[in-house]
């Protein structure tokens, strides 16, 4: 089972990793867009995920994965306790430069060395992706949509991602569900959409 990562493992974890690229990689930076439950962890919205996933860089260049490799072994951490999944996952479903400008912003910025910036991907973009990992048999997801708090603005424009990747009817079928279940009426904000 994966070591959950709270907001000082994560930011533990990440300063180790500046201090093994500063050494091997002197004068090299590097910059990580976070999204997904780490963000969450280090923006205070929930207390622990199991990895870092990364939207930007969509590969990780070889220093990183060494760095990445050293850490993991060095903490006994999963492989992937830092990885690209969410990147991989998102650019074979659409392409990075098409999503929405919303995934363009970002809530925070972490100088955690000379060498490593890391941003935290922003509400909008970060409530969209939960809802389109949100299932009704998996609510961890839903979970930390609710500890968002989301407005009913911001579930629309999740709720109209969501359906820009992945409009089937199974697909809105699980949307009514999970929404359901948070409180939103998906017929409702389809309608409003339209109108």
């Amino acid at each position: 089972m994966p070591k959950e990562l709270t907001r000082d493992k994560i930011l533990e974890n990440l300063n180790l990793l500046s201090e093994w690229l500063r050494v091997k990689y002197p004068g090299d930076t590097f910059e990580l867009t976070i999204v997904g439950g780490a963000a969450m962890a280090l923006n205070g919205f929930k207390d622990q995920t199991q990895d870092i996933d990364l939207l930007r860089p969509e590969r990780l260049p070889a220093p990183l994965k060494d760095g990445v490799a050293h850490i993991s072994r060095t903490k006994r951490l999963p492989l992937e306790w830092m990885n690209t999944n969410a990147a991989d996952i998102l650019g074979k479903v659409k392409p990075l430069n098409g999503l929405p400008d919303y995934f363009n912003e970002i809530s925070q910025t972490i100088d955690i060395g000379e060498n490593l910036k890391v941003n935290l991907i922003g509400r909008q973009a970060l409530i969209a992706l939960k809802l389109w990992a949100a299932t009704p048999a998996y609510t961890k997801h839903t979970n930390d949509i609710t500890s968002l708090n989301p407005s009913s603005d911001e579930i629309k424009e999740a709720v109209r991602f969501v359906l820009s990747i992945d409009n089937n009817e199974l697909r809105r079928d699980d949307l009514q569900i999970v929404l359901r279940d948070m409180g939103f009426d998906f017929d409702e904000l389809i309608q409003s959409d339209r109108e």
